[in-house]
């Protein structure tokens, strides 16, 4: 499940559950018709309620990442449990990722 927020030119996605194969292409679908938006130049992707991730969330991540970077905007991480942040590493998301320790909710 997703839920949005939007502020200004930011946009946070709360995730919710597991992102798996099944889940991580309609997340995609759902968050890239939001980025359809040309204004929103920050994207938050709040993990602190995802459950599970693999391999299929990290294409989902990098795939949003790729959209936000051809307009000159970001992408913003959050909430991340020690399973997802380890994947993150792992995948070496967070060298081309900001992340932020707290849920999402301090601004950067």
């Amino acid at each position: 499940m997703l839920t949005f927020e939007r502020d200004k030119d930011r946009l946070r996605v709360f995730l919710t559950g597991e992102i798996d194969h099944c889940a991580a292409e309609g997340m995609r679908a759902r968050i890239e018709q939001q980025l359809t938006d040309l204004s929103i130049r920050e994207l938050w992707l709040d993990f602190s309620q995802v459950t599970f991730m693999d391999s299929s969330g990290i294409g989902m991540v990098i795939g949003r990442y790729k959209t936000m970077a051809a307009r000159g905007g970001t992408v913003v991480a959050c909430g991340l449990h020690p399973p997802v942040d380890r994947l993150f590493r792992m995948a070496g998301l967070h060298r081309i990722i900001r992340e932020m320790a707290e849920g999402g909710r301090d601004e950067p």
